[in-house]
């Protein structure tokens, strides 16, 4: 017994000294892509527009009290306003899903001056709306963009907020209408997720003469 012994021990530290020169490899993100299955480039401007339409897209306005800071919006008249994300400290080249994003909506002509980076603006118990003011990096200004899951939905997103972050809020971003009928991106109890496709922006000709949104 004790030569087996001697023997065995031996053989469990080589498999061991074998297993460990294979270092484990992560995954690779997966990329969020256009209406065209093109990945997100960082920096670059993309319309997000509801599921069946190609209008009603993603802009900022004036809610509740129609003062600063603006908040997200849905405008159903208009295609909507370009929208950029950022991933801090990442050289990927694409905008990944599920992925700490900084989401920034740099429209024109407004008069509010703070920064058009998304955030959370609290706005009653277990209620958010999605606002800007935000700063890169700060954890309301936190956001993921997750992948409807389906064999035909791969070019289907929604948005969470969710840092990676033990212990955070983690919800999905939604439509809230407000009471003049606005209707606002919020977090909240039974806000659902609200589905989007992604547009290059260089790439849509616009129809009518649209220009940036300004408010």
């Amino acid at each position: 017994m004790k030569v087996a012994k001697l023997q065995f021990l031996p053989l469990c530290f080589l498999s061991l000294l074998v297993f460990n020169t294979h270092p484990l490899l992560a995954a690779e993100p997966e990329p969020v892509v256009d209406k065209q299955g093109e990945p997100l480039q960082p920096g670059v401007g993309y319309y997000v527009w509801p599921l069946w339409a190609d209008m009603g897209g993603l802009t900022l306005g004036q809610t509740r009290n129609k003062t600063c800071p603006l908040d997200v919006i849905r405008d159903p008249s208009f295609i909507g306003s370009p929208v950029t994300f950022h991933v801090a400290g990442s050289d990927l080249g694409f905008i990944p899903t599920l992925t700490d994003l900084t989401i920034n909506i740099p429209i024109l002509g407004s008069h509010c001056k703070e920064p058009k980076v998304w955030r959370l603006s609290k706005e009653g118990s277990g209620f958010w709306f999605v606002s800007t003011g935000g700063v890169a990096g700060d954890l309301i200004s936190k956001f993921k963009i997750e992948r409807l899951e389906g064999e035909h939905a791969y070019e289907i997103y929604s948005f969470k907020f969710c840092p990676s972050v033990p212990g955070v809020l983690c919800a999905p971003v939604g439509t809230f209408e407000d009471a003049d009928g606005t209707k606002v991106m919020a977090v909240g109890d039974g806000i659902e997720p609200y589905y989007v496709r992604f547009q290059k922006s260089t790439s849509y000709s616009q129809k009518k003469g649209q220009e940036f949104s300004s408010v």
